[in-house]
């Protein structure tokens, strides 16, 4: 899929290609203990089933060729717990065809790459043997799932298409690939570095709106507290605010369309808006009532590229870091 605004893609999840890029229940591991992580297994005695939404997947050995078919996630959680995949989908809006914060952690080994702006290239992936296929944000994956799981064992979401929660997501993929000691190590440690960057910031009791201008120039704005793109914000302490959650939703759960007319209903102490071009950003910024917005005057208005966009929108170890570190600042000094 294309990434020219990863929020817009977000606020109409249908309309996403063939791989997608967090549902809030917990969800118990087959063969897990009650907390849902097991012990190490020794090469020899490894057997690994983990729950999924299509079933179970089952591993009988520890996975050495892992390729990662879901948008975002899927390759930052593997390469998060030290597994580079041998082949991942290509990010269509970066130079290099990776999300900086994912290509900072390969070390020395880069992944080969495939194109999914039309569909996701089943021969293809089969090239590469794989013994594991990551595919927890793949959007389409209730139409395909049977192809991909006939190549190799096949990691589903447990809920939907990023709806699982971040920290299940690695335990899971931790879980699969015989690392589960590792999983909730970088769970606990980006925990921690949450609650650090939360409390040193001005961010916590602030409101917030974050809102995607399409390239017909439609405004639509996340009205749903457990959206997950909602949910990376909060845990920095951020509320959304309660006017966007009033309003009905557009069609896309959670998402709310909003007119030109009543655009102050997106104002906030934090308003944050992507958009799908330089060109619409530059349009919309230029009409009478975004100027009048309270946000705008004292400059808690943000505008979010599209690799802020993707951070926020696909949480995981490795781009929440990124958050922490590079958009946090940012929205603490509008609020300043």
């Amino acid at each position: 899929m294309t990434q020219k605004n990863a929020v817009g893609h977000q606020f109409s999840r249908r309309r996403m290609l063939a791989v997608g890029v967090v549902g809030l229940g917990v969800f118990a591991l087959g063969g897990c203990g009650r907390n849902g992580v097991t012990q190490q297994f020794d090469e020899a005695e490894f057997s690994v089933t983990v729950e999924g939404k299509f079933g179970n997947t089952v591993l009988s050995h520890r996975p050495e060729r892992v390729v990662t078919v879901g948008y975002g996630v899927d390759t930052d959680t593997a390469v998060a717990l030290g597994v580079v995949p041998v082949a991942v989908p290509r990010v269509s809006s970066t130079p290099s065809g990776f999300q900086p914060w994912t290509e900072a952690a390969f070390g020395g080994t880069r992944p080969e790459q495939f194109t999914v702006d039309g569909g996701v290239p089943f021969e293809r992936i089969a090239s590469f043997n794989p013994d594991l296929i990551l595919a927890i944000n793949d959007y389409k994956l209730d139409e395909h799932h049977a192809t991909l799981a006939a190549i190799a064992p096949l990691l589903s979401y447990a809920t939907g298409p990023n709806l699982d929660r971040w920290q299940d997501t690695t335990r899971r993929v931790g879980h699969a690939l015989g690392r589960d000691d590792q999983a909730q190590q970088r769970i606990t440690e980006t925990e921690r570095k949450i609650s650090q960057v939360r409390d040193a910031s001005p961010l916590p009791g602030k409101t917030f709106t974050v809102s995607s201008v399409s390239e017909s120039g439609q405004i639509h704005t996340k009205s749903d507290p457990n959206d997950v793109l909602v949910s990376s914000l909060a845990q920095f302490g951020l509320q959304l605010s309660p006017r966007v959650l009033a309003l009905p939703t557009s069609g896309t759960l959670g998402i709310a369309t909003v007119s030109q007319e009543n655009l102050d209903v997106i104002d906030a102490d934090l308003t944050l808006v992507s958009y799908g071009s330089a060109v619409h950003r530059q349009a919309f910024e230029a009409t009478a009532l975004f100027g009048e917005l309270n946000s705008v005057r004292r400059g808690g208005y943000v505008a979010l590229d599209s690799v802020e966009a993707q951070a926020l929108a696909f949480p995981s170890v490795l781009s929440i870091n990124h958050t922490a570190d590079h958009i946090v600042p940012r929205l603490a000094e509008a609020l300043r």
